[in-house]
């Protein structure tokens, strides 16, 4: 298969052309052979099949991509306007590569990169530019921008695994609520006839249960419409940026899963901090900056709480004691990195920690979850049979 590549070589030169191979990671490991250092790497014919790169909004996922193609360039020696050019070709047509033509445009123009950045639109984290920034002081901005990514990286993976996570329970609600309409749509109209002139012998549950499937069933469309409806004014109300930081601060009050929720939370903030403190910025800058990405209130409200008590001289670690914004172990690792100079990767740890006990606690949460929703949905489908069954022997009763 022939594949279109661009790569690196040993003096920093750009270097683009064709090679043959079985497959992508083949054709990775040929370039390697000849020292070079791939940059991209992809089918002609996916190419030619596509036609023109499409211009839909880049995802996170893409400017993740994006900025580690950047790194990769700058560490492999590649001038920055030569690697924001070549990535701005490389994507021309989609949004990526209209940002980077804007970036290269102001860098043309004079302007810093980290504010090039700014210029361009392209929506990126907050961090990424004071971290572009304190590279470009320290002349370190290859290693400031995989800082950056390994962030960037850590935040995908936080927001997929929550999205695995909330994404089974809401199958198993789904399946249930499923089910319990076919029960009502199909099963219980069928036993309608033992209401008629009989209902004062018929249990009150049954009486429930079958008159419940009689209406839904004669009022199928008004319920699909109903059902319909309802799905889109949950997705509408999702999409507002209040109503779902209400949804997320209800689930945080969730037994197990807001646990995890809060401890993942404390891991993004751990991460970032420590991610801006290993490039020199200053530490109320990267709490500050590291504070923007909290979502659950009052864990917000308490790190800014111990950001103003650190402003007032306090230590990072008695201001977090004194609000009980971590648990013991947590600060004794901030206290440790204070005292030994090593705060930076102090945070890291934590981070891991925080990363490894929330993700423990989804495991556990799943293991629960399945038995209950089943329960749950049993015993709904349970109730129903069971008015339909006393519904059967009272007839029987009043016959004999």
């Amino acid at each position: 298969m022939n594949f279109q590549y661009q790569a690196a070589n040993a003096q920093g030169q750009l270097l683009n052309g064709q090679i043959d191979a079985v497959d992508e990671r083949e054709a990775m490991r040929l370039l390697q052979q000849q020292n070079l250092i791939p940059i991209s790497i992809s089918s002609a014919k996916t190419l030619a099949a596509n036609g023109p790169a499409s211009s839909r909004k880049a995802s996170m996922q893409d400017k993740t991509l994006a900025i580690q193609e950047l790194t990769t360039l700058l560490n492999a020696g590649v001038p920055l306007a030569e690697s924001v050019d070549s990535i701005s070709s490389a994507h021309a047509g989609t949004a990526i590569g209209t940002a980077f033509a804007k970036t290269l445009s102001a860098l043309r123009s004079g302007e810093r990169f980290a504010e090039a950045l700014r210029l361009a639109e392209l929506d990126l984290p907050v961090y990424l530019y004071q971290l572009v920034a304190a590279g470009e002081l320290t002349g370190k901005l290859g290693h400031s921008l995989q800082t950056a990514v390994t962030q960037m990286e850590y935040e995908n993976r936080m927001r997929q695994e929550m999205r695995n996570a909330l994404t089974y329970p809401a199958i198993l609600v789904v399946s249930g609520i499923a089910a319990t309409l076919l029960v009502f749509i199909v099963v219980v109209p069928k036993f309608a006839n033992l209401l008629k002139g009989n209902a004062a012998n018929v249990p009150w549950l049954s009486r429930w249960v079958i008159g419940t499937g009689m209406f839904v069933q004669a009022n199928l469309l008004w319920v699909g419409l109903g059902a319909l409806a309802l799905v889109m004014g949950t997705v509408a109300a999702l999409r507002n940026p209040v109503m779902r930081g209400r949804a997320f601060e209800a689930l945080v009050r969730l037994p197990l899963l807001g646990r995890w929720i809060i401890e993942t939370e404390i891991g993004r903030w751990a991460s970032m901090l420590g991610a801006l403190l290993e490039n020199r910025v200053a530490i109320m800058t990267a709490m500050e900056l590291a504070l923007g990405g909290v979502r659950i209130s009052a864990l917000r409200n308490s790190l800014q709480q111990v950001l103003r008590e650190v402003r007032g001289g306090a230590r990072l670690a008695d201001a977090l004691a004194t609000n009980r914004a971590l648990e013991a172990t947590g600060i004794n690792l901030i206290r440790v990195g204070e005292r030994s100079g090593e705060l930076a990767p102090m945070l890291r740890a934590l981070s891991t920690l925080y990363e490894n006990a929330g993700r423990d606690r989804m495991k556990r949460f799943l293991l629960l979850l399945e038995p209950i929703a089943i329960l749950l949905i049993g015993s709904v489908i349970g109730v129903i049979m069971v008015a339909i069954m006393l519904a059967v022997t009272s007839m029987n009763d009043s016959v004999s």
